[in-house]
């Protein structure tokens, strides 16, 4: 007897279609929030808090959606790691959010001390957010399309975050605090760095488990 599949391939359909266009709105408000941050504008920190509690909304229903999934059919053993890659991927979108929220937040404190931040400190930030955008648009198309995770690109990639998230804690180390406005700013920037390069970490990981679910074998990309 062939295993239940009840509308499984469009139901499928469906979830990748609403976790793309949830990543997209993931895209729109960290790069809102970095964008506030090179120009030290506290005002997103209102729009991010906003599309944070939309999120929890969001998380739910594409998990209960992604349950329904497994309650209704006799997915085969591929089709049960790509459901687990996609509940994975809903909790990471949701954490990248959370993360554009953090950053809005320290944005918003740290334009309450500072007139502008130094160069050495925006450089590697942007360029830590370039690469987590490329790194984002690969894992949407991999997750959307069912397309092979492009190792050397995502390792180059992660590569490229790890150098910029290296330059900014150099220049945090040498910079003193009141060029950043004060020690409370000053920790505030650190949350930031911190923050971008965690995002990327996730989303690496996160490709890692896709080849699994494709492929039923680990990758390193880390």
């Amino acid at each position: 007897m062939p295993p239940i599949r009840t509308g499984l391939d469009e139901r499928m359909k469906s979830i990748q279609q609403e976790l793309k266009e949830y990543f997209e709105e993931a895209q729109h408000v960290y790069a809102d929030a970095i964008d506030a941050f090179t120009k030290l504008d506290s005002q997103v920190y209102s729009e991010a808090k906003a599309v944070r509690a939309k999120a929890r909304e969001v998380n739910w229903d594409l998990t209960n959606n992604l349950l329904l999934i497994l309650s209704l059919n006799q997915p085969l053993m591929k089709d049960l790691r790509i459901v687990a890659t996609y509940l994975r991927a809903v909790d990471t979108v949701e954490r990248l959010i959370r993360h554009a929220r953090d950053i809005a937040r320290s944005d918003r404190s740290i334009d309450e001390n500072a007139d502008e931040l130094p160069d050495e400190i925006v450089q590697p930030v942007c360029d830590m957010h370039r690469s987590l955008n490329a790194l984002i648009d690969i894992t949407v198309e991999c997750l959307t399309n069912g397309s092979e995770v492009p190792g050397d690109e995502v390792r180059a990639l992660w590569s490229a975050v790890k150098a910029s998230h290296a330059e900014a804690v150099t220049a945090l180390s040498v910079l003193k605090s009141d060029a950043m406005g004060g020690k409370l700013a000053r920790l505030e920037v650190i949350n930031i760095v911190n923050r971008v390069d965690r995002s990327a970490y996730n989303i690496v990981r996160l490709n890692g488990m896709w080849h699994h679910a494709l492929n039923n074998e680990n990758i390193i990309l880390d």
